[in-house]
């Protein structure tokens, strides 16, 4: 009985998300008109240590390099049901760039008259490898690359990809997969809170990887290629320890496999 109930929630779940991508094939075949502009700005980074990026429908991409600015391109795509009607919908979407302290904001203001389909903001960012990145999407992926500071990303509806990492990372998905993929010179002591409700968790720790790790799914497996001390038995969780236990590692997914490499 209970795996019929975990399946009937697994298919009323994958429902929903079908639903959710006719109603958006539906408004795409009402919006003929398309229009698309790009925006891009340059920054000074100096005071700046957390980057804030928020959207809600669109991509977010943050790559890390030895530079001392933060370089912005905004894509705004607008779906309409007239050219003059997208065109006008693009001029009113407003990039807001705001520093706060030792946070640079970065947000798209849309206009009232518009549904959330009918506009996509795709961020690239490009700033000082040592900032932290906050990144928020409502639909779309996040990707984040070689940053050296601390992670925090989210996504209602996509997958986050993090490459490069060295600090701690605490990502969520409600659907859509999470990869990790740490530096060469990332700590042992890694830490990262990762989860999603449906979708694989990836984790390519470091090499001589030192944590507590706690693993878990309900349908899916957990599997490692690292030596571990498990306590308890192997199977949909993984409790153990890798190395000295130095940081601290917790996975969890609803719908999915997770693998430690």
């Amino acid at each position: 009985m209970k795996q019929v109930m975990v399946c009937t929630g697994l298919a009323a779940m994958l429902t929903a998300v079908i639903f959710a991508g006719g109603c958006c094939v539906s408004a795409d075949n009402l919006f003929k008109a398309t229009h698309q502009k790009t925006e891009s700005v340059h920054l000074p980074a100096a005071g700046i240590r957390t980057l804030d990026i928020e959207t809600r429908v669109g991509s977010i991409s943050v790559n890390g390099s030895d530079v001392d600015e933060v370089h912005l391109s905004a894509e705004i795509i607008v779906k309409a049901y007239s050219q003059e009607k997208a065109e006008e919908l693009a001029e009113a979407v407003k990039i807001q760039i705001e520093p706060d302290g030792e946070t640079l904001r970065i947000r798209a203001s849309l206009p009232d008259d518009t549904k959330k389909r009918s506009v996509t903001v795709n961020f690239e960012v490009s700033a000082p490898f040592d900032l932290a990145a906050h990144c928020r999407s409502t639909v779309g992926s996040v990707n984040v690359n070689d940053m050296h500071g601390p992670i925090d990303a989210e996504t209602d509806v996509g997958s986050i990809t993090c490459r490069g990492v060295v600090a701690q990372v605490k990502l969520r998905a409600n659907v859509g997969s999470v990869k990790v993929f740490c530096a060469s010179d990332a700590p042992a002591g890694f830490n990262a809170d990762i989860a999603t409700n449906v979708g694989s968790i990836e984790l390519t720790a470091p090499k001589d990887l030192s944590a507590e790790v706690s693993a878990a799914t309900n349908v899916g497996s957990v599997s490692t290629t690292r030596p571990i001390t498990v306590v308890g038995k192997l199977g949909k969780t993984m409790n153990g320890t890798i190395g000295g236990g130095d940081g601290k590692i917790t996975l969890k997914t609803n719908v999915g496999s997770i693998e430690i490499r």
